[in-house]
Order: structure tokens, then sequence, then C-alpha cells
């Protein structure tokens, strides 16, 4: 376990908050999943071999349990049906169940320069981080909320992750912009430095180097700390 300030690692991975302002997302419907259709038994003879009797006949009454989701979607409102704002705890039970233990984890506050900073933890899995974040002032101690997920589109994702259908995952800001016409692309001034972000309707953003082509994919609540 590695303890750090987050406003560090935020600069490769995500833009940690000092006063973070979530974007307007549009809430998704997680992706219904069909109860298995019990088959029909075979009807019955008039006169039944005695293997025929033998056999158990379905309950009329017995169902099937609809099987959990096979991959965890990662949506503009959080993940799979884990809103954003709900517990660390819960959502870290859902993700270790379906993706794996995470390859590191980072904490520490969210940015050193305010101290009304939140205190933070985030997990990567793969090529996905998730961060976690308290209340203003917070410290190690308080309870933390899920408030965004972020992918480096470098790297590969766990298999049991997936981007929502309809976000590219190889693309340049140019083709956003035709695939998203009411998205916007701003230019986030970083010091010396700067980051291009493009934000769509739904409120997932795409972030990048430069105003060609986005390094990363996330959402959730977003700010800088400078």
């Amino acid at each position: 376990m590695t303890s750090r300030a987050l406003s560090a690692l935020g600069v490769a991975l995500l833009l940690s908050g000092c006063a973070t302002v979530p974007p307007t997302a549009t809430s998704t419907s997680p992706s219904a999943v069909m109860s298995p259709t019990a088959a029909s038994p075979s009807a019955e003879s008039a006169s039944p071999s005695p293997s025929d009797t033998d056999s158990p006949s379905p309950s009329a009454g017995t169902s099937t349990s609809p099987a959990a989701p096979a991959v965890l979607v990662l949506r503009p409102t959080g993940i799979d049906s884990l809103k954003f704002g709900a517990a660390e705890k819960d959502v870290v039970a859902v993700v270790d169940a379906k993706a794996g233990k995470p390859d590191d984890s980072y904490t520490g506050k969210v940015c050193e320069l305010d101290d009304a900073t939140p205190y933070g933890r985030q997990l990567l899995y793969g090529g996905a981080a998730l961060l976690f974040q308290s209340k203003a002032k917070g410290t190690q101690s308080s309870p933390r909320t899920l408030t965004s997920w972020v992918v480096n589109l470098d790297q590969p994702l766990r298999s049991a992750m997936k981007l929502e259908a309809g976000y590219p995952t190889e693309t340049t800001f140019a083709k956003l912009k035709t695939t998203f016409p009411k998205g916007k692309l701003s230019k986030i001034a970083l010091g010396e430095s700067a980051v291009w972000i493009f934000t769509t309707p739904s409120g997932l953003w795409y972030r990048g180097d430069d105003n060609k082509t986005p390094t990363d994919v996330g959402a959730g609540s977003m700010g800088t700390c400078e």
C-alpha cells in the first residue's frame, strides 16, 4: 500500500480536484438481464413406461434467478448500477468480486495546497483508476464515496471491465466532435502546461495533452489542484 498526495498522481491519470465540480450527467439505466426461459416438459404418452414415471417433472412454479452481468460497465453515471456517491466499501466489494483485487492503491490529501481538501483513495485495476473522496477537511479515517473513474487509453482494461457502448477507445478530438456534435472541447491551464478536455452531453469526458488525441476517458467529478 503506497501513501502519497493524490494531486501528484493526478497529473498522469486524472485531474484531482481542489473544489471538484461534477459534470452534468444524464441517467443511464443498467442493461437489463433476461431470465432464462424454462424449457417446457415433453408431453407424456398415454401409457408411460416405468422409466418415464421415475423421471421427476419440472415444477410449474420453479424459476431461475437471472445471472449477474458478465462485466462491469463504466458509465457516465458510475460503474454499472453503482452511482457516483456510492460508499467506497460497497463499490470495492462489487469491483473486487468481478475484476479481482486492485494492482495498486494510493491514499492522501487530494490537493495539498488547500487546507479544506478532501482525503482520497485511488485504486488501479489495469488501465482503470477509481477515485474515492471524503468530504472537505477529511482524514484517512473519514468515510469516502466514489467520485470518478478514469481509463488510460494506452493500457488494456481488465477483461471484467468495459466502457459503455457508444464511447470509442480509439479516437481523436475531431472525431469526437463529429460523434457528439453537442460536446465541448475546452483547454485547462495547469501552471506552465495545459490539458484539453472534451465533454460529451452525458458528462463522460476525454482528456489529452494536446488538442489532437485524447489519452484518457473518464466520468465523475473533475477539477484542478494549483
